[in-house]
């Protein structure tokens, strides 16, 4: 169990190193880094394919193209649905809004919690009503105070869930589906950079950069080996607790390195929404702990 506590804390950490990588990147464009980071990262998810032995279920997700050809559409959209939020997550950090959007991240379990009670009728805890309050008034004093709520932050906030219910509805397997998506993005950026590059452009962001942008793939296929790895050796609700680590770190290089600061007008709001974090978080210690005391005593 260590060593998957050890292997998801990992992951967060490489995850909250992505983020800020895009500075080291710079003057490339936010869709040449975004480009660079799939074209990089696809060899690695190949690699988990045949690692994790789900080579199969690839393969029958695509058999389901050649008996249902608009199932290609489907595939494309749920690429295209996650690509946003990729794309904002390279975006964030070169455009100042690397705070607001760490923000989407933390309410992220809250919204996910919500379409679960709304979309398949699952009940709310006590803790996850007393949550979702206090992340509704942290909604609304936003919007109060500031006369609007930060597009990113709702970008991800609600994008996800809409992905992984769009997911579900279609029986998209999970390491399956994140080939397939990477697959279309990784296709989506080549083509990119045929219409946009010539090859003197691509030899020279290589040479520029010819650490950073093969380092940029090593780094998320790492993450990714870790997070796969610790999901299947840690319990399910100790496993969505650590979670919570990589928003709280994103967080941390929003302020620490990349100098954003929390104004004062958004203090109340984002100490709600924190606070109802927190409280998830507190009832998934409660959740895990009584789990480990019944393994113990059966």
């Amino acid at each position: 169990m260590y060593k998957g506590i050890l292997l998801s804390l990992a992951a967060s950490c490489l995850f909250g190193v992505v983020y800020y990588y895009p500075v080291l990147l710079k003057p490339l464009s936010v869709v040449d880094i975004f480009c660079w980071r799939l074209l990089m990262s696809f060899p690695a998810i190949v690699l988990l394919v045949f690692a994790e032995r789900r080579w199969q279920a690839v393969v029958e997700l695509f058999r389901r193209v050649q008996a249902q050809p608009l199932f290609l559409l489907a595939l494309i959209f749920s690429a295209s649905l996650v690509a946003v939020q990729m794309l904002i997550f390279v975006w964030a950090p070169l455009s100042g809004n690397a705070l607001s959007t760490s923000l989407g991240y933390f309410m992220l379990p809250l919204t996910m919690v919500v379409a679960g009670r709304v979309f398949y009728k699952e009940h709310f805890s006590l803790f996850q009503k007393i949550a979702v309050i206090l992340a509704l008034f942290g909604v609304i004093s936003e919007v109060y105070i500031t006369g609007a709520f930060s597009w990113e932050t709702v970008i991800i906030c609600v994008g996800y869930p809409v992905y992984f219910m769009f997911r579900r509805g279609m029986n998209i397997d999970g390491i399956a589906g994140t080939f397939s998506d990477f697959f279309f993005i990784a296709l989506g950026c080549l083509v990119y950079f045929i219409v946009q590059y010539d090859m003197q452009k691509i030899i020279e962001d290589v040479v520029h950069f010819h650490i950073y942008i093969p380092l940029l793939g090593i780094i998320t296929a790492i993450a990714f080996a870790a997070y796969f790895s610790a999901s299947h050796l840690l319990p399910l609700g100790l496993f969505g607790l650590l979670g919570y680590v990589e928003p709280i770190l994103l967080a941390v290089v929003s302020i620490v390195f990349l100098n954003e600061t929390i104004s004062s007008e958004h203090l109340i709001s984002y100490g709600l929404i924190w606070g109802a974090v927190c409280i998830l978080i507190l009832e998934g210690v409660i959740y895990t702990l009584r789990n480990f005391k019944y393994k113990r005593i059966s």
